[in-house]
């Protein structure tokens, strides 16, 4: 049995990163044809790249950074990650990290261990996400970092992975979805953590 899909588009609205389309989709057979329309937001692809170290004392720490996020109304604690351009998700995280918390990471050294859609339902956008181990000087407690021409203004802040993830259980911290996606992979890279999902 053949099957064709068709997709058109009609653009209710557009912004410098996102398009809003009404899409109607015909699946036709020789059975049957079925039609479906759909608002659908058409984002780029992002990503978030957590960083993660041993002390001098043994304790596995991560990286986050802090920044005011208008959609909530609040400043939160994320990794380090955004929009990912042409270039490969290793480059792009890479780049994020460097631009967001001052670390530099040769991509290679990058494991992606997160390649999902958020919510397809209304969403064609693919979330994407790394971890990479550094070592304990690449990274300081920074009043500021940033970059200031992508209108970024972001704290790192280093956080015990423990305790992190017992504030976390606790309800004591609120986090976004993926950086605490990305905290249960290094937890479980790391021998801390083994959670099923």
């Amino acid at each position: 049995m053949s099957r064709k899909i068709s997709v058109t588009d009609k653009t209710l609205l557009t912004t410098k990163y996102m398009k809003h389309v009404l899409r109607r989709v015909i699946f036709n057979n020789r059975a049957k044809s079925f039609e479906m329309n759909s608002d659908v937001i058409i984002l780029p692809p992002g990503g978030l790249i957590l960083s993660y170290f041993k002390d001098s004392e043994g304790q596995w720490k991560i990286v986050l950074v802090g920044q005011y996020r208008p959609a909530v109304g609040k400043k939160i604690l994320e990794a380090p990650g955004g929009r990912l351009d042409s270039e490969s998700p290793k480059i792009a995280l890479a780049r994020e990290l460097m631009e967001e918390a001052d670390i530099k990471v040769k991509p290679q050294s990058i494991r992606i261990v997160v390649n999902e859609y958020t919510h397809p339902s209304i969403l064609n956008a693919c979330f994407i996400g790394g971890i990479v181990r550094i070592g304990q000087k690449a990274v300081k407690n920074k009043i500021k970092a940033g970059n200031a021409f992508e209108n970024e203004r972001t704290q790192v802040k280093v956080f015990n992975l423990v305790e992190i993830i017992k504030k976390r259980e606790a309800n004591l911290i609120t986090l976004d979805l993926m950086t605490s996606r990305l905290i249960d992979e290094v937890a479980k890279t790391v021998g801390l953590l083994i959670r099923q999902y």
